[in-house]
């Protein structure tokens, strides 16, 4: 009877470790950033260079573990896309990246491995067929795994 209850026991852990696993996937793709659809942005990874888009000023800095710096761009007019391009090139350390529109949405956090592949670089754009909310748009930009202090540039 013991052993019976014991293996019970078991079945009934590794049932509920496949159900929190399930769970977990459907929630990953719940928020996966490539997907996202909400207020008509989309969030997109670049296939172009030479984009003729606002993005963020080209500023260069450093950062360390931990620490949280922001930037920010104006953007008057119509523009259908904004374009973030977050830089360190150096793989061992990791940044993390979010972006905060005028009109009250956050998109991220990103990662290094956004675009599919691991290269010290964020690079994206955020799309609305309607038009981009005009006003000031917030980059930041944390400091997610970083070893002493780490260039980058936005």
């Amino acid at each position: 009877m013991v052993k019976a209850m014991k293996k019970f026991g078991i079945f009934l852990i590794v049932i509920a470790l496949a159900m929190l696993v399930s769970c977990a996937s459907a929630s990953m793709d719940l928020f996966d950033t490539k997907k996202i659809d909400m207020g008509g942005y989309t969030v997109t990874v670049p296939d172009v260079t030479g984009i003729n888009y606002p993005q963020v000023k080209s500023v260069y800095a450093t950062i360390t573990q931990g620490e949280t710096d922001w930037f920010s761009t104006d953007i008057s007019g119509y523009y259908t896309q904004f374009h973030v391009d977050l830089n360190w090139g150096d793989v061992t350390d990791s940044l993390r990246l979010k972006v905060y529109s005028p009109d009250g949405y956050t998109f991220g956090y990103y990662y290094d491995s956004f675009d599919g592949s691991n290269n010290g670089r964020i690079e994206l754009n955020i799309n609305n067929n309607n038009g981009i909310a005009e006003g000031t748009w917030y980059c930041e930009v944390y400091g997610y795994d970083v070893t002493g202090t780490e260039d980058y540039t936005i």
